[in-house]
């Protein structure tokens, strides 16, 4: 689990929580921006219980995981444009699963919560037009053939899916490597999703680029 913890920890940051974290799990993130660029962000994650409580004990120091309600709104401080709406934790057979809205005032407020340090998640505008970043991580660590076998039994239970629905039509999304990564239409909302195991397996970090007007 070690040899794959910093690429899952890329992920997360780049798409859901400035947060490192080791364990198997899955990923639902469903935003909508209104015409003004305002909107809200709906989070879920699916936890193995077992993976989170190893990573908490192998970690030094322990795993930060976002667990409560304080955990996301210590997150959030210091942070403007954005805030908790709702949260909801529940027990799953052996999967921990975290529920939460947050609200923000603009995308760019969503790229810097997405990741503070511009790096792997950025928002800019363009004649109009625009456009939301997002780069699964930077570094892509050796995966031998046995361990990619035990990554990928690890992980099938789990997904990464992530959607966006804008006021006036669907924005486009053009991933770059990331051929494992599915994009879907319906109405006004563009989705991606995947395997986790994919995601974290890939042998370059992909790049999804999000635009509307």
């Amino acid at each position: 689990m070690k040899n794959y913890s910093k690429k899952v920890a890329g992920i997360l940051v780049a798409v859901l929580f400035p947060f490192m974290i080791a364990s198997c799990m899955g990923i639902n993130a469903s935003a909508k921006i209104d015409a003004k660029g305002a909107g809200t962000i709906s989070l879920e994650y699916q936890i193995s219980k077992e993976f989170s409580q190893l990573g908490s004990l192998e970690s030094t120091p322990a795993l930060p995981l976002p667990l409560s309600r304080e955990d996301i709104e210590k997150s959030l401080s210091g942070m403007s444009g954005i805030a908790l709406k709702s949260y909801a934790k529940s027990e799953k057979g052996e999967n921990t699963i975290i529920s939460f809205v947050l609200s923000f005032d603009s995308p760019d407020h969503l790229a810097n919560y997405l990741d503070p340090r511009g790096k792997l998640a950025q928002y800019r505008q363009d004649n109009g037009t625009s456009r939301l970043t997002i780069l699964f991580g930077n570094e892509i660590p050796t995966i031998d053939p046995q361990m990619k076998t035990s990554i990928a039994e690890e992980l099938a239970p789990y997904r990464f899916r992530f959607s966006l629905e804008c006021a006036n039509a669907a924005p486009q999304i053009v991933v770059t490597n990331g051929d494992f990564l599915k994009v879907s239409t319906s109405g006004k909302k563009s989705s991606i999703e995947s395997p986790m195991a994919d995601l974290i397996t890939a042998n370059q970090p992909p790049q999804v680029d999000i635009s509307w007007k």
